[in-house]
C-alpha cells in the first residue's frame, strides 16, 4: 500500500523564534564535549550499527511485512575525518538550539543577526525528530519496499525519509555555518589529529583560509574543543580558570594584510611561543605566509576546499531525517572534487535550497556545466613534429594527465612540474600552451615581470598569489610561469636589493610547495637564463624534469606554420620552413602577422609568394660557410671525443649558428672539463684551420662559447680544486680573474691549451670537416639522423690535453 501522500509532503513550518520548539520531546543533552545519547535501535534492525556501517545488502523488516526492503544507498565512502565532523555538527545543532529558546533575543546577540535560518525550524508533534536530529545514530529507516519504491517515484530521497514519513532534520542548520566547519574538520583530520594540535606546545598553522572566513572560523573553533577547553582570540583575554586554545591570524583591512599587520601578528606569535598554550594560526589566502610560520617544527595544513564528501557530509545533516541519504546520486551527478571546489557561496545556498539531495547535486552540476570550457585556443601538440627532448618530455606529460583524469595514474605519480629552458622565442610558452590544450586542461600564465609591474613588493607578492590561487580555482590546469629567471637567485653577491630577492623568492617557493600538495594543477617554468635562477627553485621536487629548448629545426618550423596557416599546403608549408631555418617560433609568428597585415592594407588575402619574399634568403655564401665550418667544427670534436649524440646543426638567418648536443654524463674529472672546453672552442679551431683566421663567432653575449669555456677555466683554477693553486675555492672567481694577473696567465694557457687540441683533433678529419661543412651551407639545417650520418666517419680515441700544449700561444 502506497504511503499516505501528506507523510511524503511535509513541509517545514516558520514559527516565531520565541516559542518553544519541543514541548513533549526529551531533553537535549548538553554534554557537548562527548556524542549525545544514540537512540534505541529501531525495530527490525539486528545490531544497532548506524546505518553507514552496516552491510548495504542488510535486510530491513516492517512490522507489516517480510520483505526485503532496498539497499540504501550512498554509503561509499567514509572520510576519515566523518566522525570527528559529525561531532562538531552535533555540537552546532545544539548550540543553534540553545539561541531557539523562548529567553534568545537577536538584539543582544547581533553575530547571528545574519542567520535567519535561526528563525526557522520543523513544527514537529510530541516525539518529533528533533533529538534524531541530534544524535549521533541516525535514525534506522524502517519502510517496506513499496514505500521506498513509492518515495522514489514521488522524487523523495527513500534513505532519507524515516518510519514516520518525514525526509528533513528537526533543525535546519544554515549553510553559511555548516559548510566552513565541515571544511575546518576537513582540514584537521581525525579525533586524535585534533588531540595532537592541542597538546601542550603545539603549534598549527592553517593556510589558504579565505580572508572572508577568518571570523567564522574564530566563532566555529569552540565547536571541536572539549567542553572543559576554551578559544582564545588574543593575548590580551587569556582565560584563567580553564586550559584554551590560541587561536591567531593577522588583521585584514580592506581584504588585504598590510606588512604592519603581517608585523604586529609576528610579534604576537613570538609572545605566544613562550606560553605553554597550544597554538593554531588561521592564514589568510591572500597573505604571504612570514618566514616565522615556515619552520619545520609548525604543522603546516591546508584549509580544505569544498569537495564532494564534504557535501555528502552536509547533506546528511540537512537533507535527511535519517542521517543517509542516496549518495550514489550524488557521486554519479558530480563526478570530481574539480567540479565543485571553484563554487562561491551564493551559487552553493541557491542550490542547497532543492528538497532532496539528489536535486542538490543535479543543481550544482548544472552550476558548474553552465559556462562549458571553450574550444582551446592556440596549439596543441599533435599539431607539433618532431622529437625534440622537449616535446618528448611535453608528451609524456600529457599522456600521464589524461591517464589520471581517467583514474589510471595516482596524481603522486605524475610528473608536475617542468622547467623548459632555452633562447628566447624558441616556442617555449607556445609548448606549454600545448600541452594545456591537448590534455584537456585549462590554462593560467603568470610572469615574474607582471607581477613586479603590479608595485611595491606587497602588492607584487599578492598578483604571485592570485596567479596561484587563479590556477588552483580553475584545476584541472597547466599554470605557465614565464620569465622565472627575473627575480634572480639568493646566493648572487649583488647587495643590492637582496632583501627583496630573498622574500619574493621564499614566496614563490611557498607557494610551489603548497601547489605541490594539491591535485590538478602542473606547473610549467619558462626561462632564458636557467643559471641565473635559485638553486632552490631547480630542485627536484620543485622542478622535477628540466628540458633544453633550443631553436626550432625545420621540422619544428613547419609544425609552425602549420598551426599559424592550417589551410595551406603541406608542400608550400614545407617550403617556408625550409627558407625560415634559424628562425625563432616567436619569429615565424611575428612575420606572418606583419604580412597578414600588409596584405589587409592592400585589401586582398596573403599569399604564399608574400611569406616567400619575407622569407628569403639573401646570405652572403662566403658567411655561411666560415659559420658552417665553425659549426661543423663543434660536431666533429664532440663525436671524437664522445661527448654525446649530436641532435641537430644548423645556421640561423642572423648568420650565426648552432650545435645542439645530449651530453652524456661524466665523472667530473679534469679530462671531463678539459674535453668540454676542446668542444667549445673548436668552432674557432675549424675556422683558423681551414680559412687561416677568426671571426668573433665564438664571443659575445653570456651565452657564447667563450664565455662558458672561460668560466670552466676559472672555474678548474679558482673553484674546482683542479688547478696549479690545488684545492682553493674563491667566492668570486671574475673578479679575481681581473685583478690578479698570474691568474689570468694561467686561464688563458688552460684555453689555449683546448683550441690546439680541438685543432689537432679536426686536423685529423678536415676532409670530413670541409665536406660537412659545404653540405650544411646548402641545406642550413642537419637533424640527428643527417648529422650522424656524417660523424659516423669520426675516429675516436684522440689524445688528451697535456700540459705541452700550452707552450706556445696561438697566434691571433
Amino acid at each position: 500500500m502506497p504511503p499516505d501522500k501528506t507523510r511524503l509532503n511535509q513541509t517545514n513550518v516558520r514559527i516565531c523564534a520565541r516559542r518553544p520548539i519541543c514541548t513533549a520531546a526529551a531533553p537535549i543533552s548538553r554534554d557537548h564535549g562527548l556524542p549525545l545519547r544514540a537512540a534505541p535501535p529501531p525495530s527490525g534492525t539486528t545490531d544497532g550499527l548506524p546505518p553507514h556501517t552496516r552491510n548495504p545488502a542488510m535486510t530491513q523488516t516492517n512490522a507489516n511485512t517480510n520483505k526485503t526492503a532496498k539497499p540504501e544507498s550512498g554509503t561509499l565512502n567514509h572520510p576519515s575525518w566523518g566522525p570527528f565532523a559529525r561531532h562538531a555538527i552535533r555540537r552546532l545543532a545544539a548550540d543553534l538550539t540553545d539561541r531557539l529558546s523562548s529567553s534568545w533575543d537577536p538584539c543582544l546577540d547581533p553575530e547571528d543577526m545574519d542567520l535567519p535560518e535561526l528563525l526557522e525550524a520543523a513544527m514537529s508533534p510530541p516525539g518529533s525528530s528533533m533529538l534524531n536530529a541530534l544524535d549521533a545514530s541516525p535514525v534506522a529507516q524502517n519502510i517496506s519496499p513499496e514505500e521506498f519504491d513509492a518515495i522514489a517515484e514521488a522524487g523523495g530521497d527513500p534513505a532519507a525519509t524515516a518510519s514516520d514519513g518525514k525526509s528533513q532534520p528537526g533543525i535546519r542548520l544554515p549553510a553559511g555555518k555548516l559548510f566552513p566547519l565541515l571544511r575546518l574538520a576537513a582540514s584537521i583530520g581525525s579525533l586524535s589529529d585534533r588531540d595532537a594540535m592541542l597538546t601542550p606546545g603545539a603549534i598549527t598553522m592553517i593556510e589558504r583560509v579565505p580572508d572572508d572566513l577568518i571570523t567564522q572560523l574564530n566563532r566555529l573553533m569552540q565547536h571541536f574543543l572539549p567542553p572543559d577547553m576554551s578559544v582564545a582570540l588574543s593575548l590580551g583575554r587569556l582565560p584563567r580558570d580553564k586550559p584554551y586554545l590560541l587561536l591567531l591570524s593577522p588583521d585584514i583591512l580592506n581584504n588585504k594584510v598590510s606588512e604592519r599587520a603581517v608585523s604586529a601578528f609576528t610579534a604576537d606569535l613570538a609572545r605566544a611561543v613562550d606560553m605553554r598554550a597550544p597554538i593554531v594560526v588561521l592564514w589568510p589566502d591572500e597573505a604571504t605566509v612570514p618566514a616565522m610560520l615556515q619552520q619545520s617544527l609548525i604543522q603546516r595544513r591546508t584549509y580544505a576546499p569544498l569537495s564532494i564528501d564534504i557535501l555528502i557530509a552536509a547533506l546528511r545533516a540537512t537533507h535527511s531525517a535519517t542521517g543517509r541519504i542516496d549518495e550514489t546520486a550524488v557521486r554519479t551527478a558530480l563526478s570530481n572534487d574539480r567540479e565543485i571546489s571553484g563554487l562561491d557561496d551564493l551559487s552553493l545556498s541557491l542550490a542547497m535550497r532543492a528538497p532532496t539531495a539528489k536535486a542538490v547535486a543535479e543543481r550544482l552540476a548544472t552550476l558548474t556545466n553552465k559556462a562549458p570550457r571553450a574550444p582551446a585556443d592556440g596549439p596543441w601538440l599533435e599539431d607539433i613534429h618532431g622529437d625534440t627532448p622537449a616535446l618528448l618530455g611535453a608528451r609524456q606529460i600529457v599522456r600521464d594527465l589524461r591517464a589520471w583524469k581517467t583514474g589510471e595514474v595516482a596524481w603522486q605519480d605524475l610528473t608536475r612540474t617542468l622547467l623548459l629552458y632555452g633562447p628566447p622565442g624558441t616556442g617555449k610558452s607556445w609548448i606549454a600552451r600545448a600541452m594545456g590544450n591537448s590534455a584537456g586542461f585549462s590554462v593560467v600564465t603568470g610572469t615574474f615581470g607582471a607581477w613586479q609591474a603590479a608595485g611595491h613588493l606587497g602588492d607584487m607578492l599578492r598578483e604571485m598569489q592570485r596567479t596561484f590561487r587563479e590556477a588552483r580555482s580553475k584545476a584541472p590546469t597547466v599554470l605557465i610561469i614565464d620569465e622565472i629567471d627575473a627575480v634572480g637567485s639568493r646566493e648572487d653577491p649583488e647587495q643590492h636589493n637582496r632583501s627583496y630577492r630573498t622574500q619574493v623568492i621564499n614566496s614563490f617557493l611557498s607557494e610551489m610547495d603548497a601547489i605541490a600538495r594539491e591535485e590538478g594543477v602542473v606547473v610549467v617554468g619558462t626561462s632564458n637564463h636557467p643559471e641565473m635562477i635559485d638553486p632552490a627553485v631547480l630542485r627536484a621536487g620543485r622542478f622535477d624534469m628540466r628540458v633544453n629548448v633550443p631553436l626550432p629545426d625545420v621540422e619544428g618550423l613547419y609544425s609552425v606554420f602549420r598551426a599559424c596557416l592550417p589551410d595551406w599546403r603541406e608542400a608550400d608549408l614545407r617550403d617556408l620552413a625550409t627558407r625560415a631555418a634559424g628562425c625563432s617560433a616567436a619569429d615565424v609568428d611575428a612575420a606572418i602577422r606583419q604580412t597578414r597585415a600588409m596584405a589587409r592594407g592592400a585589401k586582398r588575402d596573403m599569399t604564399l609568394s608574400d611569406l616567400q619574399q619575407v622569407f628569403r634568403l639573401t646570405h652572403d655564401p662566403a658567411i655561411d660557410r666560415r659559420v658552417a665550418l665553425h659549426e661543423c667544427g663543434h660536431a666533429i670534436t664532440c663525436a671524437a671525443l664522445d661527448l654525446g649524440p649530436v641532435k641537430r646543426v644548423f645556421l640561423a638567418r642572423e648568420g650565426g649558428g648552432g650545435t645542439v648536443l645530449e651530453a652524456s654524463a661524466k665523472h667530473g674529472v679534469l679530462q671531463d672539463m678539459q674535453d668540454h672546453l676542446a668542444q667549445l672552442l673548436a668552432g674557432r679551431a675549424a675556422e683558423r684551420l681551414v680559412l687561416g683566421d677568426i671571426s668573433a663567432g665564438a664571443g659575445g653575449g653570456a651565452d657564447s662559447d667563450l664565455s662558458h669555456a672561460t668560466k670552466i677555466a676559472t672555474s678548474i683554477q679558482m673553484r674546482y680544486g683542479l688547478g696549479a693553486q690545488g684545492p682553493v675555492w674563491t667566492e668570486d672567481p671574475e673578479t679575481q680573474l681581473v685583478l690578479d694577473p698570474d691568474m689570468l696567465f694561467r686561464v688563458r694557457r688552460e684555453l689555449e691549451g683546448a683550441e690546439k687540441r680541438a685543432m689537432q683533433i679536426l686536423s685529423t678529419h678536415r676532409a670530413l670537416l670541409a665536406e660537412m661543412a659545404e653540405a650544411l651551407a646548402a641545406s642550413r639545417d642537419m637533424d640527428s639522423v643527417e648529422a650522424e650520418g656524417w660523424l659516423a666517419r669520426v675516429q675516436g680515441g684522440t689524445p688528451a690535453q697535456n700540459p705541452d700544449m700550452h707552450a706556445e700561444p696561438l697566434a691571433q
